[in-house]
């Protein structure tokens, strides 16, 4: 099966249009039906259902392209694997999938992948901003070849997960708020507020959950689901929100929030204590990664102060 064939079908799959995906493969239109003709020729089954200006996958192109990423990447990963052996240079070239959720993308990953492009220029990296479920997901399809999750720990079957660095959380408001000043903020202080929370999928809010759990706390709650919508929230008063320090260092550093004492739940003592997730880094065990990967995560421990992997 040539794999120009396959990397149209994908295209064409995912944006379920041959004109936006002549635009984004750079063909004329009359190129990409032709491909697609020729791949379901040589299958012998037809892969789109065209109705009228519409089209959709049959079933037998919905099992393609359940497999599609994985062919794609398998070939690729020969390739490089073949190249490599013959000039050990080569390992600096090719592409590199990797995705993670908001909070890294805006905060630590940014200048690791800049160290990156600047170390290895020919490596290609395609970045998938992605929640939870979608970073999984698309380790399981092979659409990435690594990934990096804010969790408390990662256990699931058939992912390796590595931890990469600490991440501390602050509980912030805005200046003007009736906490501010209080010597101490606990989970039950919290009763009598509205707090701002993202939506339920993610790790930050279920570090939220447990905090006010043993209080038996039910303050008032508003949910989101992108995290700066919560910090400019937060901002303009509407409530407080528990978030990843790093994500709110600018907003602290300008006056717009102002990080509160909050003794989490887990203190052993008075103190405030600033409640924390975990970075990893992971993995598909099943599949085979490539000296990229390991580049990616040695740049990442230099930057995060964690071992070399």
């Amino acid at each position: 099966m040539d794999t120009r064939l396959l990397t149209t079908f994908e295209t064409v799959a995912e944006r379920l249009s041959f004109t936006r995906a002549a635009v984004d493969l750079g063909y004329v239109q009359s190129t990409v039906t032709a491909q697609i003709k020729t791949l379901e020729t040589e299958l012998g089954v037809r892969l789109f259902e065209r109705l009228g200006r519409r089209i959709l996958l049959t079933d037998a192109g919905r099992e393609l392209h359940a497999a599609a990423p994985e062919l794609l990447r398998h070939v690729e990963r020969t390739r490089d694997a073949v190249v490599t052996a013959g000039d050990p240079h080569r390992a600096q070239r090719g592409t590199l999938g990797l995705a993670a959720p908001e909070s890294l993308c805006s905060t630590h990953l940014p200048a690791v992948l800049k160290a990156f492009q600047d170390r290895y220029p020919q490596v290609t990296v395609v970045f998938r901003p992605s929640g939870r479920q979608g970073v999984l997901d698309d380790l399981a399809s092979g659409r990435i070849d690594v990934g990096f999750l804010l969790e408390r720990s990662v256990e699931v079957p058939g992912i390796e997960a590595v931890e990469m660095r600490r991440e501390p959380f602050v509980l912030v408001a805005a200046p003007s708020h009736a906490l501010v000043g209080s010597g101490r903020v606990r989970a039950a202080d919290l009763a009598s507020h509205t707090v701002l929370l993202l939506d339920s999928g993610c790790a930050q809010r279920h570090l939220m959950d447990e905090e006010l759990r043993p209080e038996r706390t039910r303050p008032r709650t508003i949910e989101f689901t992108t995290m700066e919508p919560v910090k400019r929230s937060a901002a303009a008063g509407l409530g407080v929100a528990l978030l990843p320090a790093a994500t709110v260092e600018g907003e602290l550093a300008r006056g717009e929030l102002v990080a509160l004492p909050f003794t989490s739940k887990s203190a052993k003592s008075a103190t405030p204590s600033k409640p924390s997730l975990r970075v990893f880094s992971v993995r598909n065990r099943a599949r085979r990664t490539g000296p990229l990967v390991s580049l990616l995560l040695d740049l990442a421990a230099e930057h995060w102060g964690t071992p070399p992997h």
